[in-house]
């Protein structure tokens, strides 16, 4: 009898060297949260106080990457990191942009007042919106440079190597 064996497409992709690190992988997972945590309330507060979209979307890259790291895995699955940077370009121009139309300054802010049940009074503030797309233009590009680096195999020769 003849043995059936499954034909494969390429080469399996090897795990990072840490990914089957226990230690690794219990304390990612803590580690994760709090990063990601850290980095939205730099994000909430960036408009009014330091931090903003830059050093949250800089914060949200390193937890990705801890994550990637210890796992294995994109916490990404179906999101390409580099379709984020268009998306917050768009954003953050056309947040300048909508009071320039409307005869202000460009970049011009405004701001008002919310109330409700579950947060009280919050200000709410047009600059928010812009540093939301400077946060996704940061993880895209900083997970994209990041992911292209981890993939690098340092074995692997090209056409210019001869």
């Amino acid at each position: 009898m003849k043995r059936k064996t499954k034909l494969q497409a390429g080469p399996t992709p090897a795990p990072p060297p840490l990914s089957g690190d226990p230690i690794l992988r219990t304390v990612s997972r803590a580690a994760f949260a709090l990063i990601m945590l850290f980095a939205l309330l730099l994000l909430w507060r960036g408009h009014n106080a330091p931090g903003g979209g830059f050093i949250a979307g800089l914060m949200t890259v390193c937890a990705l990457i801890l994550h990637r790291m210890s796992t294995g895995t994109d916490a990404l699955r179906r999101i390409d990191p580099i379709s984020l940077v268009p998306v917050g370009t768009a954003l953050s121009f056309l947040t300048g942009l909508v009071p320039y139309l409307l005869g202000k300054p460009f970049l011009k802010t405004d701001f008002g007042y919310i109330t409700t049940p579950l947060t009280g009074e919050f200000e709410w503030a047009s600059a928010m919106i812009f540093d939301i797309g400077v946060y996704l233009v940061v993880i895209g590009a900083g997970l994209g440079i990041a992911y292209a680096l981890m993939d690098v195999d340092p074995q692997e020769r090209v056409q210019e190597d001869r």
